[in-house]
């Protein structure tokens, strides 16, 4: 029974504090307009500056790629003689994708094979020469000279080196032969086919110069696309190059599933920024093994970056833009001071400011066009759930005594 007791007088007494402070506020507030009107100076609210970690979000545009995207050239001249897959048909690594005739490869490798056949026996002939004039030396070297069995030999050691030449080209022409046959190089989908049965297939690619000085048009047969896993590229603000790390997650949207979001990884950067748009490109994997998403679909990437320092937060209606440099109305003895601010992260609804404020600094809230340097205000502070609306949240950081990092 104590114990109840105790309880609901600890609880009348919270309550007996909290409505007097708002008592006290509601009796401050009428008594600063009242003395306001006397005294015909401007009512402004203010709003006490404290030091904030609050997490740093922003939302860019992207787009989504495939993680790999091959385009397929030939690699021998010749006819297309089938082709087995087609647009949007998923394939696996070594499937058989389209079969080229190349009768040029073709007879290339029966004449490789044949020069190889005449310069085996060619070698065996010489072999036996070789042999027979040592043997002839060795038993009377004064019926033959040093030097003509040494030719012999030597022809013996050429013959050798003709036929590993030959076996050689015959090996080039039997892998020739193999880029007949058209393979996947991965997993994936194709998602381009550019020939049809009986186009000339020309050898190369799109980055073979032949076509420019010899006239020859080449084509790609596919392109295939792996997108178990997708990748997205934003540009990152200088204002926060510095906060992306690997394998931050992110949230990414896609405006075709509004009720869903898709979670990214950032895989890497390119650790420096564009001279033009000070931006650091960024790239975010998206895990797609259930196939839900597609190449090319617009998307919005929202990072979340926690904050290295604590900053203040200031709703976007405080912010004075004067010439060029930016403005905060800070009241000092009821007196308005222009502060000069440097703005880290705009989301639109407040401000992040890096630079020009302090610890419980007062600054009003929408200044308007009528609150002029060294004005005479009279100065009301907003409530806890105005505050609350304003900036969101208030965060551990936040207090009288709290110290910028």
């Amino acid at each position: 029974m104590k114990k109840v007791l105790l309880i609901v007088g600890v609880l009348l007494i919270l309550a007996l504090l909290f409505f007097s402070r708002f008592f006290i506020l509601r009796i401050h507030d009428k008594k600063m307009v009242t003395i306001a009107e006397e005294i015909n100076v401007p009512i402004v609210k203010v709003l006490k500056m404290h030091p904030r970690m609050q997490p740093i979000r922003i939302v860019l545009p992207s787009y989504l790629d495939a993680i790999n995207v091959t385009p397929i050239w030939a690699r021998v001249n010749g006819y297309l003689n089938n082709f087995l897959v087609d647009l949007g048909d998923k394939v696996t690594e070594g499937d058989l994708l389209a079969v080229i005739d190349a009768p040029d490869v073709d007879a290339a490798l029966k004449r490789a094979e044949g020069e190889l056949s005449s310069m085996i026996a060619k070698q065996e002939i010489a072999k036996i020469t070789a042999a027979r004039w040592t043997r002839l030396y060795e038993f009377n070297p004064e019926s033959v000279s040093r030097e003509e069995v040494d030719v012999k030999v030597a022809d013996y050691e050429s013959a050798v080196a003709n036929v590993e030449a030959a076996i050689g080209n015959v090996n080039y022409y039997k892998a020739m032969k193999g880029f007949e046959n058209i393979y996947a190089p991965f997993n994936g989908i194709i998602t381009s086919r550019t020939v049809d049965i009986g186009s000339l297939i020309t050898l190369g690619s799109e980055n073979d110069l032949s076509e420019f000085f010899m006239h020859t048009q080449k084509q790609e047969l596919f392109q295939i696309a792996s997108t178990d896993t997708l990748r997205a590229f934003v540009d990152v603000p200088q204002s926060l190059f510095y906060l992306v790390k690997d394998g931050l997650e992110v949230e990414v949207t896609i405006w075709q599933y509004p009720e869903k979001k898709f979670h990214g990884i950032i895989n890497r950067n390119t650790q420096s920024l564009n001279p033009r748009t000070r931006t650091l490109l960024t790239q975010v994997n998206i895990d797609n093994s259930a196939g839900e998403l597609v190449p090319g679909l617009y998307a919005e990437v929202k990072f979340e970056f926690q904050p290295q320092k604590k900053t203040f937060i200031i709703p976007v209606g405080a912010l004075v833009v004067r010439n060029g440099p930016t403005y905060v109305c800070v009241i000092k003895n009821n007196i308005v001071h222009y502060q000069e601010v440097k703005i880290g992260v705009d989301d639109g609804k407040t401000l992040q400011i890096i630079a020009g404020l302090k610890p419980n600094d007062t600054i009003i809230v929408t200044p308007t066009a009528r609150i002029l340097e060294g004005m005479k205000v009279a100065p009301i502070y907003v409530s806890e759930e105005e505050e609350r609306m304003l900036l969101g949240p208030p965060t551990e950081a936040q207090g009288d005594d709290a110290i910028m990092g």
